[in-house]
């Protein structure tokens, strides 16, 4: 009775732990989707049978682990199959197969564990598998039916992990029109580290990791040279990684674009809200980003060549901002919910016409597919695949042709396994057709089908946050006026450049509010830096005559000539005519200029020596010490490059000066002269008198 009454606490106490440690195995068990072939299913003998490519973990021992398979009704619509990705609203289920152990799984060439599917749709297939899939149809089996997976553990009785794709059968009838698939593939860098090099450095947004993504999907890409897609390379990114030292990189995404098939487009600069530039009164920087892009595309070096055909915005497009676009987009592609107008009950798939111009809608349900960690990369793939299928399922005898758009995230660095099955899942599909944007604006008119609306106008609303603007169109009014300074030479204008596209990239849609102001101060922080590197010598000059040459001297340690205008100004100093300056220093054109007492002179000269010494003939008004200021300015702009002063020493004296001296000198000699002859004259007469009276005879006594 003792050993009863201690062993049974001691099980009690057993029990929980072990349940905690099965417990502990079972949120650690995983069963995911490696791979899923062929794309599609059909009647065709060689797309009867699916097979899938699982990956299973657990901390339960392999014996005790197996797969089950349920497969329900095909999927009525889009928005349930939105649902259905997450495992909600299967519906009822039409078959369920016995649990496949684990390890009577074969392993495929990839480590995973093989699972083959014979389809019973329009025929019935001859070939075994682990399990036969019935679809519950004769004819007309057409369709998208959810399929879901689950691991089991035969020594647990709670629901192990799963996970739902889907088995798409296709049996088009003769005639139909497939749904053109216009998948647009942007190829840059993310933003994180935005374009922040200073003048003629590289920038710090070429990382390794994401270099080698970028790298991996172009070159998944250009594995399939002849499937149609749209290509949009960031050239903000192309120019980091060549001024990077990663050339290579760069020309692996030309190699992406430089097939017959694709389209590459040029758009701008760097990721923009278009809209929230032109309301920010910024169209003129929404055109030097256009305008840099088509640039940096047509430049012999990475190679990449772009047309500015079809602008894919994402987000708001107002009626002025298609206004700006279209001088050089013929289309643009706008998000869901950005216009007006009845959309259906069924998915928009045809151009219309807004603002005058032609215009699409992008799709977003097809989007969401394709942004990175949502669901695993085979998953992904055959989610986009399934849901494209629906809209052909929508409407599949509709006689006028159809094609929906899917964009890629902005820096888009998907799995290669999310890529590969989607090319492969893309090429000769029987519902499905890949095009590029023009051929989609190409083979289906607006209106083609009369039923969805033709003409449609912007919703209301705004771009974006709200853009620095001040700080945007100061910073550039100070690049353009510095480039008119230092453009001349290549050095110079690659120094020019490189601060433009520091403040193109400042405007990247990318960005927060917060990091665009940094940006732009970085802006104005590598300005100066390069303002930094010019200097007016601060020297003390006697003037010991009326008019002298003056040397001022400047000093650079740029890399490139500068060319600017000198300026002096004094209240002290007359500068001769300008047609009697000789102020050499590669100068011309000197200007003189005098209003209220106060002088100036002005000379356009090229600084192309470490040190340049200009001479300016001035004449001094007045003896004494005086400070004079120089300036070095843009031609254009007037922004000041360099400023300081001169000391003058004037040890003349001007005309007026001798004049009045001498002519109070004369006084003074008149004064003097007339002063010493009356002194003379007095004494003369006071000498006279005192002869006179030591001559006269001394008077007789008594005499009166």
């Amino acid at each position: 009775m003792a050993l009863v009454l201690i062993l049974v606490p001691a099980i009690l106490l057993a029990v929980p732990a072990r349940l905690a440690v099965a417990a502990s195995a079972r949120t650690s068990d995983a069963v995911t989707l490696a791979g899923q072939s062929p794309a599609w299913l059909g009647p065709d003998p060689a797309h009867q049978v699916l097979t899938l490519s699982l990956h299973v973990s657990s901390g339960a021992p392999r014996r005790a682990l197996g797969v089950q398979l349920t497969l329900y009704r095909r999927v009525p619509t889009r928005s349930q199959f939105s649902e259905m990705t997450s495992g909600r609203g299967l519906g009822t289920s039409m078959a369920r197969s016995p649990t496949l152990a684990v390890e009577s799984l074969s392993a495929d060439a990839h480590g995973g564990l093989r699972v083959t599917i014979p389809v019973i749709g329009d025929v019935a297939p001859t070939v075994p598998g682990n399990w036969t899939a019935p679809l519950g149809c004769r004819s007309g089996c057409a369709g998208v039916y959810p399929l879901k997976v689950t691991l089991t553990d035969s020594a647990s009785s709670a629901t192990g992990p799963s996970f739902v794709t889907f088995l798409i059968y296709d049996d088009p009838s003769p005639g139909s029109h497939p749904v053109r698939v216009a998948l647009v593939v942007p190829l840059g860098l993310p933003a994180a580290n935005p374009v922040g090099h200073a003048a003629g450095g590289a920038g710090g947004r070429a990382t390794d990791v994401a270099v080698a993504r970028l790298e991996a999907l172009a070159g998944t890409l250009s594995d399939a040279p002849q499937l149609p897609l749209t290509v949009v390379p960031d050239p903000s990114s192309l120019v980091a990684l060549t001024a990077g030292g990663r050339a290579h990189a760069a020309g692996v995404v030309a190699g992406a674009a430089a097939t017959s098939a694709r389209q590459t487009l040029s758009e701008s600069f760097a990721p923009v809200n278009a809209t929230s530039l032109v309301d920010a009164g910024l169209a003129t920087e929404l055109s030097a980003q256009i305008a840099r892009a088509s640039q940096v595309l047509a430049a012999a070096s990475p190679d990449v060549h772009g047309a500015k055909s079809t602008w894919v915005a994402e987000s708001l497009l107002d009626n002025a901002t298609v206004g700006v676009l279209s001088a050089d987009f013929a289309h643009v592609v706008v998000p869901p919910g950005t216009v007006t107008g009845p959309v259906g009950n069924y998915t928009a798939t045809q151009p219309f016409t807004m603002a005058g111009t032609t215009a699409a809608m992008s799709d977003a349900p097809l989007g969401s597919h394709l942004v990175t960690g949502v669901a695993p990369p085979a998953l992904a793939a055959v989610q986009f695949l399934a849901d494209a299928s629906l809209v052909y399922d929508e409407q599949p005898n509709l006689s006028a042709p159809r094609g929906v758009i899917a964009v890629a995230p902005t820096a888009w660095a998907p799995d290669t396994a999310l890529v590969s099955a989607l090319v492969e899942g893309l090429q000769s599909n029987p519902v499905l057709a890949p095009v590029t944007l023009d051929q989609y604006f190409q083979q289906i008119p607006v209106g083609a089908d009369r039923r969805q609306a033709s003409v449609r106008r912007p919703s209301s609303g705004t771009g974006s946050p709200t853009l620095p603007a001040r700080a945007i169109r100061a910073a550039r009014t100070n690049l353009q006026a510095f480039a008119s300074a230092v453009a001349q030479t290549p050095a110079g204008t690659a120094v020019s450049l490189s601060l433009d596209d520091m403040l193109l990239g400042a405007e990247s849609s990318q960005l927060t509010p917060r990091q665009q102001q940094s940006q732009v101060d970085a802006v104005d922080t590598a300005l100066d830096g390069q303002l930094h590197q010019l200097s007016i010598r601060s020297d003390t000059v006697r003037l010991t005559s009326g008019a002298a040459s003056v040397p001022l001297t400047f000093q650079r340690t740029t890399r490139y000539a500068v060319t600017a205008v000198v300026q002096v100004t004094s209240d002290k100093l007359t500068f001769p005519a300008p047609s009697t300056q000789t102020p050499d220093g590669g100068c011309r054109a000197p200007v003189v200029h005098s209003s209220a007492g106060r002088s100036s002179y002005s000379a356009l000269c090229v600084l192309d020596h470490t040190t340049t010494a200009v001479y300016v003939d001035m004449r001094s008004r007045t003896a004494g010490d005086f400070r004079i200021d120089v300036t070095l300015a843009s031609p254009q702009g007037g922004l000041v490059l360099a400023s300081g002063h001169l000391t003058v020493r004037s040890m003349s004296t001007s005309a007026v000066a001798i004049a009045l001296s001498a002519a109070a000198a004369a006084v003074l000699l008149a004064w003097w002269g007339r002063t010493v002859m009356k002194n003379r004259a007095r004494r003369r007469g006071a000498h006279v008198a005192r002869a006179k009276t030591q001559t006269r005879p001394p008077a007789r006594a008594g005499t009166p």
